[in-house]
């Protein structure tokens, strides 16, 4: 009964992040020449193989939370190799408005 607690703190922390990760948005380096570099990201899916678009979301997803957790609001993503989406990496970056 003591884990029911753990779990659910578990759950909520995922989600948090999924969702603070949601507004970190995709550019390119026109969009951030007057930003602040924060630090190079990558994500990874676990367990997962393929060549599909949702697996490769799944570590853009993992790579983002990365970039939120360090303050970032942008990343401009390195070029994805087509015979292993489950990796991916990128450089974060803040940009205030």
């Amino acid at each position: 009964m003591k884990a029911l607690p753990f779990v659910a703190a578990l759950v909520l922390a995922s989600a948090a992040t999924s969702a603070i990760a949601a507004e970190i948005k995709d550019a390119d380096a026109t969009k951030v020449a007057n930003c602040t570099f924060v630090k190079d990201v990558s994500g990874s899916t676990t367990g997962k193989r393929g060549y599909t678009r949702a697996v490769m979301a799944e570590a853009m997803n993992d790579a983002r939370a990365d970039a939120a957790k360090a303050g970032a609001t942008d990343i401009v993503w390195n070029k994805v190799d087509p015979m292993n989406m489950t990796v991916v990496s990128g450089k974060a970056y803040r940009c205030d408005k």
